[in-house]
């Protein structure tokens, strides 16, 4: 029986060596793309384990889901700062550019994620996705509507309860510290974002209903229908 434990601990201790020396490649491996000062390496740290799982999921897609929430679509890494039953790699924004190599993604999605930041970090995180995006790459990115917005509340006479649709599209929830909004947009102040970061080519809108992928449900492509009867998401592509 001891000799068994013994062969057992022998076996177990090879495989465990045998993962640290994996990790430690990998590590080693991904820490290459970074040059950055000492004073920067807690806020950069990478995430071994995070960056095993991103790299097996870029095996089978390079495609990007960012901001999933609960919304989970096939085909697409889904990727959120929460873990929900849609997120297949749980990750903050900010935080991408660990995991994720420069011109390696066909095609990325954001829905109602670029408002929760800053203006100065809403422009850092679309110059973000360029460089994940490879020659030809496709951007689809959704956010509120300034203009489908400010003409609603121009031109109707509106009850509190859509006062109050309005405001939560316009500022966030404001339920966590992730959900509030800090930037607005509209077709042409985004459109001039996305050419001065290096896309020239297709910056148009399309509709939001019916979705881009099919019958896939989420703020692009109902967001303002069910309470003020009209779409009031402003859907844009371009290609790198």
């Amino acid at each position: 029986m001891n000799e068994l434990i013994k062969k057992g601990l022998k076996n177990w201790t090879k495989i465990k060596l045998n993962n640290l020396k994996y990790y430690h490649e990998l590590l080693k491996e991904e820490m290459g793309r970074f040059k950055y000062p000492l004073h920067g390496i807690k806020k950069y740290t990478i995430n071994i384990f995070k960056l095993n799982r991103i790299k097996k999921l870029l095996k089978y897609s390079n495609k990007l889901h960012i901001g999933c929430g609960g919304v989970k679509i096939d085909g697409f890494i889904n990727i959120d700062a929460f873990k929900t039953i849609a997120t297949d790699f749980v990750c903050e924004i900010e935080d991408l550019p660990k995991y994720i190599k420069p011109n390696s993604i066909r095609l990325i999605y954001s829905s109602h994620t670029l408002e929760h930041f800053s203006r100065k970090d809403s422009i850092q995180v679309l110059k973000m996705f360029y460089d994940f995006l490879e020659s030809s790459g496709e951007l689809r990115i959704s956010v509120p509507d300034l203009i489908k917005l400010s003409d609603i509340v121009k031109t109707r006479k509106l009850e509190v309860k859509d006062m109050e649709t309005i405001q939560g599209i316009l500022m966030g929830g404001q339920d966590t510290r992730y959900n509030y909004h800090k930037s607005v947009f509209w077709f042409d102040l985004l459109k001039q974002i996305l050419m001065d970061i290096g896309f020239k080519v297709d910056i148009s809108e399309y509709p939001c209903y019916p979705h881009f992928l099919g019958d896939v449900k989420d703020a692009s492509s109902i967001a303002g229908k069910p309470d003020l009867g009209v779409y009031i998401s402003l859907n844009a592509k371009a290609i790198k």
